[in-house]
């Protein structure tokens, strides 16, 4: 009952707060949850008031008896969220502000046998998190900030490849679509070359798809030949402050033609119109890496946080890494 009215709660804030990132909306984790059979909370942390000042959303399921808490697959960013009252706090006050929240959070939660999330770059303070017996390790990401400045932008692209759009960008042309399918194939055929197979069902896509749609926030972009050829796509998704590149793909047979960079950079200029900052939610894959390095973006650390009851699950965590419950 308690959970229901944190859930409730929760639910009533989203809506009042534009701050909050697209990955922690209630609508977006009902629909994650749907589409993986799994379920999700809320911790939730108060003002002397009664208001909210910071939610930690997570995921709950069964896997071989274990109760376990992983985002699903294209879950990207999850973890602590953090309201500040004030932007011009003095260090100490504002990590006095963040440890307290924690510790009140890190109460709230079950006992899982294991916890793994990766956290919005905006948590920079995991120290609570620490002393309570939780791991963490950095990952990166490359953004793009000030994105509505499109001449400063584009300069900061690698030479070689601002030299390729500008060469051959009119050799293809590029379309709004609401076909899932297309997408999908032609995401399918980037992962053929990656790991082999796609992580995620074309069923599982489509309920994130529908959540999105009905919430204004995607956008499906094709990039094709002069033959009509579908040779990659870009899947996007924003909130109110952040365009996010939530997936991406590109015909194996294309892979050297620059045309998946010249997608991306019709898709920044697109997304200027909404918000100012690009989120390329890059990999620790060394190739994924590189390619977007190129584009000049900030490399932007976010953490991954974890907790295991002993090192045979934190062997399993690593199992279950990018698998739906």
């Amino acid at each position: 009952m308690k959970q229901d009215m944190q859930k409730h709660d929760y639910r009533l804030y989203s809506k009042r707060n534009v701050k909050l990132p697209l990955f922690h909306q209630p609508w977006w984790l009902d629909a994650l949850a749907s589409a993986n059979g799994s379920s999700w909370d809320v911790a939730l942390s108060r003002s002397k008031d009664g208001n909210i000042i910071a939610a930690w959303p997570y995921f709950r399921g069964l896997k071989l008896g274990m109760d376990i808490s992983l985002s699903p697959v294209l879950g990207s960013y999850l973890g602590i969220w953090i309201d500040y009252p004030e932007e011009n706090w003095k260090e100490e006050t504002r990590q006095s502000y963040q440890n307290n929240i924690v510790k009140d959070l890190l109460l709230q939660l079950p006992e899982f046998h294991l916890m793994k999330q990766n956290f919005t770059p905006t948590f920079d303070n995991w120290k609570e998190l620490f002393w309570a017996g939780y791991d963490q390790t950095t990952h990166y990401t490359y953004v793009l900030d000030n994105i509505k400045d499109h001449e400063s932008v584009f300069a900061g692209f690698k030479s070689n490849l601002r030299n390729s759009i500008k060469k051959l960008g009119y050799t293809f042309s590029i379309g709004a679509t609401n076909d899932l399918v297309a997408f999908y194939e032609i995401n399918k055929k980037s992962w053929s070359v990656q790991d082999g197979k796609i992580p995620y069902t074309l069923d599982y896509l489509q309920k994130l798809d529908d959540a999105l749609i009905n919430n204004g926030n995607r956008y499906i972009r094709l990039i094709k030949d002069a033959n009509n050829n579908i040779v990659a796509g870009a899947y996007i998704v924003r909130d109110n402050h952040t365009a996010y590149n939530l997936m991406l793909g590109t015909d194996p047979n294309y892979r050297h033609s620059r045309a998946a960079e010249i997608l991306l950079w019709e898709v920044i200029q697109e997304m200027s119109q909404y918000v100012d900052r690009f989120d390329f939610e890059g990999s620790m894959i060394e190739g994924v890496s590189q390619f977007f390095k190129a584009f000049g973006g900030k490399q932007q650390p976010y953490s991954v946080i974890s907790k295991s009851k002993n090192k045979w699950i934190a062997i399993a965590a690593r199992l279950f890494a990018g698998k739906n419950f």
